[in-house]
């Protein structure tokens, strides 16, 4: 072991393994991140089509308003002075459609209430008593609001589905399918998913939405400049294929490319599932591997990359979540290859021109089983062709995605000027996540106990994080990445520092 006790080993360059990274550093901790790609960042990673940038993941980001969670967070880390944000209309940051039938929701809790009245005004009361519920759920999660606090407070609170939530205020079906018309933030489903996952997720994004204007790829580089600033270090191409154990402890890291990493301290910001099978250890219990492969895992999705010629579309500065038919849950109760019914549809604005888009997105849900070459491989490391068959369906399966949306965006059809779409091939392979999942494993209140993770793990040195812990999302995430380095550091510790950070 090395003779430093302070050394500390990331393994995943994602939002997760960055934070932690950056958290410890700061704290004298000597980090060093392993990163298998070559671009690290994970869902934080932009690209380009056409010379116009794209996300892959993150198309907005919630509780970035002055004094709240990720503020706070961001602020002590340093981002917030270098991050380029721009926040979404106040009175519409998601636009829900149903159908022919469009609604608002909006930001700040008395706008949002006003908005929603507006259109339902004999829910009144149930909008109300909603939002009170929301605001409840939310107070009883102590990181959440970046103070400490006990799992019997969460407990008294994470046992409601929200179905039964939705049903106990509301009368009419049309108000329901509106609150959960942007569920493409959870992918949940509708009887199982538990209310505590809808209300800490709307509750940010009422609290503040904003975009990232220069692309959510900034938040990964400024967090490797906090790391490297305190002389740690973020290594790229380093596949890990083995973490071995000695006396309950990780004692080496292998990679791929033959190398040999030690550290006194391990962090996975890998999969959990997929960190148990590095692992060659007998505490790890065959059982738990195997429970953690049939663990259910949120949906996957294909997403159309459309770079526009100038000047030819309007800049939306909200997202569109689209549904042909009033029918939210439709597609989660089926993915297939069916054409969707609802999609997410996100708009990138023009730097030079910013009255205008420079490229839409559009999400779908879909799932890996039936995909053409789902047994092959492929990343920016490893650039082998997934065949001829993949390419012409996922050609055809864009154009059909664009067609669908044509009547709610004519000016698409001729400000096309180049077109990327991603699979659930593309997210299980350059973000490392089983079958493509878009948020990891499936939350059922059902079954609380097997879909959510400590940061701890039964080696000593061994902690986990990233979005499958606890709660997903830039907001999820970074929480999670303070109760991982809580534990090392005392958790009184480090969210006395954030808080007492945010008010100087």
């Amino acid at each position: 072991m090395p003779e430093s006790k302070n050394t500390v080993l990331i393994l995943g360059a994602g939002l997760g393994g960055l934070l932690c990274g950056a958290l410890l550093s700061m704290e004298g901790y000597q980090v060093t991140v392993l990163e298998k790609n070559k671009q690290i960042g994970g869902g934080l990673q932009s690209f380009g089509v056409d010379g116009k940038r794209f996300e892959t993941a993150v198309h907005y980001i919630g509780s970035l308003g002055e004094g709240q969670t990720l503020y706070k967070i961001f602020d002590y880390v340093g981002l917030l002075e270098h991050l380029q944000l721009q926040q979404f209309d106040l009175d519409c940051f998601d636009e829900i459609h149903l159908g022919n039938e469009s609604f608002a929701l909006a930001q700040g809790y008395d706008r949002f209430v006003q908005v929603l009245t507006q259109r339902f005004p004999e829910e009144e009361a149930g909008i109300l008593n909603y939002v009170a519920e929301i605001k409840n759920v939310c107070d009883h999660f102590p990181l959440y609001n970046m103070r400490l606090g006990s799992l019997e407070e969460k407990q008294k609170v994470v046992g409601a589905g929200l179905k039964e939530i939705l049903d106990k205020h509301f009368t009419h079906e049309k108000i329901k399918q509106v609150l959960c018309g942007n569920n493409q933030l959870y992918a949940g489903e509708y009887e199982t998913t538990p209310f505590y996952l809808h209300a800490l997720i709307l509750n940010s994004y009422i609290q503040g939405s904003f975009k990232c204007k220069d692309g959510s790829i900034q938040i990964a580089r400024l967090l490797q400049k906090v790391i490297e600033s305190h002389q740690g270090k973020v290594l790229r191409n380093q596949h890990i294929v083995e973490l071995q154990e000695q006396d309950g402890n990780v004692t080496n890291v292998l990679t791929k490319e033959g190398l040999n990493y030690k550290a006194n301290i391990v962090i996975s910001n890998i999969h959990p599932g997929q960190t148990y099978e590095l692992l060659n250890s007998s505490i790890i219990r065959p059982v738990t591997k195997k429970r953690l492969r049939q663990t259910k895992h949120t949906a996957s999705a294909f997403m159309v990359n459309i770079a526009l010629a100038s000047c030819k579309m309007n800049f939306r500065n909200r997202n569109i979540y689209f549904h042909k038919t009033p029918d939210v849950w439709r597609d989660l109760n089926g993915c297939d290859f069916e054409i969707p019914n609802s999609y997410g549809i996100f708009f990138i604005q023009d730097k030079l021109n910013p009255e205008f888009a420079s490229g839409v997105s559009i999400l779908t849900y879909l799932e890996d089983r039936e995909l053409p070459a789902l047994n092959t491989y492929r990343t920016t490391s490893e650039r082998a062709s997934r065949g001829e068959a993949y390419e012409k369906w996922k050609s055809n399966y864009a154009t059909a995605i664009i067609e669908q949306v044509l009547p709610l965006l004519p000016e698409l059809k001729d400000a096309q000027c180049g077109i990327e779409s991603c699979t659930p091939l593309t997210y299980r392979d350059y973000l490392n996540i089983p079958h493509g999942s878009m948020y990891g494993f499936q939350k059922n209140v059902l079954d609380l106990a097997n879909t959510t993770f400590s940061t701890r793990t039964k080696l000593k040195n061994l902690f986990l994080t990233g979005q499958n812990i606890n709660l997903h999302g830039i907001l999820g995430v970074s929480i999670t990445s303070i109760l991982t380095v809580g534990e090392i550091v005392g958790l009184e510790n480090i969210v006395n520092k954030i808080n007492s950070h945010s008010q100087t």
